[in-house]
């Protein structure tokens, strides 16, 4: 230890925000055991510790951001090569003594040498005798199915009433019976393959048994037909040879030409039931091998479209008996029920008319035409939404007179308090779906009225509102959950049953903070005053997190916490006078601009940083536009510096998309890292989330330093939308243990286990899409997995799901060999397209799939002494790629990887040794707009919205932002 008392020094303290390499814990003020706490609150992986007699030194391996007047010892920055607890000048640096550590004690200094000091081992003052050792998962059995008949509404009107209505008449059953035959029959066309769905063999009906059917109804055709045209048969006497010649030659000419109509209409069916396009595939790939999923569920199928068109053979027919006599065979009879079934209205006979009765069509789809005669059914069902619906041969204007009698016997049930019949009348005869609800719910009948909206599949917050009026809020909340209908809902509620809205509105609120939304949360439930002290715990929550959310909660207690905020009033003072936090400053002021409200004490979060912002703007570090500016200045109330503000400041600082780029990117791949990386995501503030395999999962910032770290086994991550949540999910053999990350708790919840084949690699936070064999589900990642939507009979295995924020689409495979895609837009999770999947048109060629539903096929041109052309031919469109360098012969198996996402191709391919060749391609201009050579053969890609990131084992990381046009290097450790 060296004494000089020489150099006299300017500033021997440290203040406001610095960045520090070290503290000294002076030993007047801490003794060991307080020493070894502090040492240990602020330890760093690669930090080390000495302790001097007059104290104990922590140095620092990554410099620390922090205000100085808030640490508890002092803090020492780089100075040269020894660490100082002053800012020195260049004249003083060269006056200091030769030393590891000057201490300034008043205007001198203490030099101090690591060669005087004992090494310390702080790793071993912590105590793990009080650890438990939790036991590991059992994944020999994975979570129990959930109950699912909850949301599977009845199809039956009649079930819903109950026995309030009369039976149907015989009659009326076998006409509806018909109806409700030709329509199953119908839907079942788009997907004829599903009813094989979950056996290892497609079922094909008895030929004998199909053809009969036929034949019968062609000769009929053909003698209506030959009946029609005028031709007639005399009945013959026993010796007239000639006559019976005739009659055998009409007869076999009848067989003959029926056997040939049943064969054609065989054949059109045939070909209408088939896809068209569909060819097998060549050796699709399954994602995974496990078993099917323990119990098909049975929620709400939404995977039909709403309309469909009458089939081909309907339409001719309909055509064909219209302009002929053949209308009249069926048509009386049709007549002969309706007039007795209006006499039976208009006599008062309520229970009989109600049991003849036919449905009106509605505005659900296109009606087709009823060829059947009244038979026996047996029971009345709801059609709904679910194919075509039927229509009797009727005269002009008996539609509106059916119309009026269906609405005069309506409003004499109702006279009557016969509601159940009136509620019949408006819900099967009239289809006025809504007004029948209205009415059931006028009469308290809360618990019908869901049950038919759920049959009806009605809007998500007017099924939640009736089943939180019939208290059956398990449901509500279930269906409020899956289709994210709480806002609606609420406002629905919030008039009539306000305490039911407060409940849903405490439900939301917690839905919000599981999907990571942690300040839309409080918006919801501040309105509680009860809930209030828990809203202000989730501010504190979301301050703690750090980054844009804790700014965006900082506006928020200015708005409805402003007494508060004077404990803020430091951290604001080091934000506005920091030159380097000026991206901060930018969040804040963007933060601020988008509340209406100017006054109070968000104007005085404008006006501590309004001048920084200018500042910022003047520099080129802007991030508003000049209306911005301005509208940031007139919020804080500062006259002046508004009137001096310039007409035209610097504009901000503006990033060159990818696309744009007049010569293609030479980037770089990061250095070689430590620790391998499985998989990984963005963040926001420049974090992000990489899964280390057994390793567990782990949030690291831009220069790859480990912020904090969740112990539980990660081999995928599946990212939330708010970028707050995630999954992660590791293999178990034939099953997959899930976790979910809490990345503002910065904490860990096991889930379970679950069997699946694929999986979403993005969720909202709360429903997440997994497919299992011919099966699809939307389960709840916040309650055991409840599946909240599902399709069980898909035709086909599902071999791939992709996935975005507004479409979701399977890869089918049949049992025949054919492959089909299905195409879900989201949120609604309506399908969009259900094509058969194109066959591979070149050798040694496959298939890609993006999440909008487009198939493209990939194959690569090879010719001796020249580059290799990659070759993308998508619906008759064929394009080629050059890929110089490219190496066929590769030490692994696959020498070409590519991903399709948006406008962009990412295409990874071999070069010479083990090193891989990226490009980045953009699909519109077919420029290739930036490459790089990647030292490492097993390097993968992964698209987040406009984010890629390129990762390998060895701790490498690449993100690519082709929005802004940049690339950051990473290198784990």
């Amino acid at each position: 230890m060296l004494d000089d008392n020489v150099a006299l020094i300017r500033r021997p303290v440290l203040t406001g925000h610095q960045l520090i390499d070290g503290l000294w814990l002076p030993r007047e003020r801490f003794d060991e055991r307080a020493a070894a706490r502090l040492i240990l609150s602020q330890w760093q992986i690669g930090a080390s510790a000495w302790r001097f007699t007059d104290g104990d030194l922590l140095r620092l391996r990554q410099p620390l951001s922090v205000h100085c007047e808030t640490l508890t010892g002092w803090p020492l920055i780089r100075q040269g090569r020894a660490l100082c607890s002053a800012l020195l000048s260049p004249e003083e640096i060269r006056t200091m003594p030769t030393a590891d550590l000057w201490l300034v004690r008043g205007s001198h200094v203490e030099a101090l040498h690591l060669r005087d000091a004992e090494v310390l081992a702080p790793e071993q003052w912590i105590d793990i005798s009080g650890y438990t050792l939790l036991d590991t998962y059992d994944c020999r059995s994975t979570l129990a199915e959930p109950d699912l008949d909850l949301l599977t509404p009845s199809a039956d009107t009649r079930e819903i009433f109950g026995d309030a209505l009369a039976p149907v008449s015989p009659e009326r059953e076998g006409v509806m019976n018909a109806l409700q035959a030709r329509q199953q029959k119908a839907q079942a066309q788009p997907k004829a393959s599903a009813e094989a769905a979950g056996k290892d063999e497609w079922q094909r009906p008895d030929s004998t048994s199909s053809v009969w059917p036929k034949l019968g109804v062609a000769i009929a055709i053909i003698i209506a037909l030959r009946w029609l045209s005028g031709g007639s048969v005399s009945s013959p006497s026993a010796n007239d040879a000639d006559t019976w010649n005739a009659i055998l030659k009409m007869i076999a000419a009848t067989l003959i030409g029926a056997i040939v109509v049943t064969l054609l209409l065989a054949a059109v069916r045939a070909l209408l039931q088939r896809r068209p396009g569909a060819q097998p595939t060549s050796h699709p790939q399954s994602p995974g091998t496990a078993n099917a999923l323990a119990k098909p569920p049975a929620l709400p199928d939404r995977a039909t479209p709403t309309q469909s068109r009458p089939a081909l053979w309907r339409r001719l027919l309909t055509r064909l008996t219209l302009n002929s006599r053949l209308s009249a065979l069926y048509g009386k009879r049709q007549a002969d029920y309706m007039r007795r079934m209006l006499e039976m209205f208009e006599n008062g006979d309520f229970q009989e008319a109600l049991r003849h009765a036919i449905p009106l069509g509605d505005e659900q789809g296109p009606s087709e035409q009823a060829f059947g005669a009244p038979k026996r059914r047996d029971d009345l069902s709801l059609n709904g939404q679910r194919g075509p619906a039927r229509s009797m041969l009727m005269e002009e204007g008996m539609d509106d007179h059916l119309r009026k009698i269906y609405r005069h016997s309506f409003e004499r049930l109702d006279r009557e308090g016969r509601i159940d019949e009136a509620a019949f009348v408006l819900a099967e005869l009239l289809k006025a779906r809504q007004e029948a609800l209205d009415y059931l719910e006028t009469h308290g009948r809360h618990t019908q009225a869901a049950e038919l909206a759920l049959a009806w599949d009605m809007a998500p917050a007017m099924i939640v509102r009736l089943l939180c009026a019939a208290g059956d809020w398990q449901r509500a909340i279930l269906v409020a959950r899956r289709d994210d209908a709480f806002a609606d809902a609420v406002a629905l509620l919030q008039e009539k049953w306000p305490e039911s809205a407060d409940r849903l509105r405490l439900e939301w609120a917690e839905a919000l903070t599981g999907k990571g939304l942690w300040l839309q949360a409080v918006d919801v439930i501040w309105s509680l005053p009860a809930e209030r002290e828990r809203a202000a715990q989730w501010l504190l929550n979301a301050e703690a997190a750090g980054g844009q959310l804790a700014i965006g909660a900082l506006v928020k207690r200015a708005i409805l916490l402003p007494d508060t905020l004077d404990a803020y009033s430091d951290w604001v003072e080091q934000l506005r006078d920091d030159p380097r936090r000026h991206a901060e400053r930018g969040v804040l002021a963007r933060a601020l601009l988008e509340h209406k409200t100017r006054g109070g004490a968000l104007a005085w979060l404008a006006g501590a940083i309004a001048n920084a912002v200018v500042a910022d703007q003047a520099g080129g570090n802007g991030h508003l536009t000049q209306d911005q500016l301005k509208t940031l200045i007139k919020m804080s109330k500062d006259s002046l510096l508004l009137n001096d503000l310039p007409n035209k400041v610097p504009p901000r600082a503006t990033q060159v998309p990818l696309d744009s780029v007049d010569v293609a990117q030479e980037w770089t791949a990061p250095e070689l890292g430590s620790r391998p990386i499985v998989d990984v995501v963005p963040l926001d503030d420049q974090r992000y989330l990489i899964a280390l395999g057994e390793a567990g999962a782990a949030v690291i910032d831009a220069q790859g330093k480990t912020l904090f770290h969740f112990p539980v086994p990660a081999q995928a991550i599946v990212i939330g939308h708010s970028r707050q949540v995630a999954l992660v999910v590791a293999r178990r053999s034939d099953v997959w243990r899930v976790s979910k990350l809490d990345l503002v708790n910065r904490s860990a919840l096991d889930l379970g286990v679950l069997r699946f084949d694929v999986f979403a690699r993005s969720f909202d936070g709360t429903g997440w899409t997994i497919g299992r064999d011919h099966q699809l589900r939307v389960v709840d990642a916040d309650r055991d997995f409840t599946t909240l939507w599902h399709v069980s009979d898909l035709p086909g295995r599902v071999l791939a799901l992709k996935e975005d924020e507004h479409n979701e689409s399977l890869w089918l495979h049949g049992a025949d060999g054919s492959g089909h895609v299905w195409h879900y837009r989201l949120p609604e999770r309506r399908l969009a397209g259900n094509d058969a999947l194109p066959g591979l048109k070149h050798e040694n060629s496959f298939l890609l799939l993006t999440a909008d539903g487009d198939v493209t096929e990939v194959g690569l041109k090879l010719k001796p002494g020249a580059d290799a052309i990659l070759v993308l031919e998508r619906q008759g469109n064929r394009k080629g790629y050059r890929l110089p360098g490219f190496e066929e012969n590769w030490p692994t198996e696959t020498p070409l990887n590519l991903t399709l996402s948006g406008s962009w191709l990412v295409v990874c391919y071999a070069l010479a040794g083990e090193d891989t060749r990226v490009h980045f391609i953009h699909r519109s201009s077919d420029r290739l707009c930036a490459s790089l050579d990647w030292p490492a053969a097993d390097v993968q890609v992964r698209c987040v919205g406009s984010d890629w990131m390129l990762f390998d084992g060895q701790g490498r990381l690449s993100h690519i932002s082709v929005v802004e046009g940049w690339q950051r290097n990473v290198v784990v450790n």
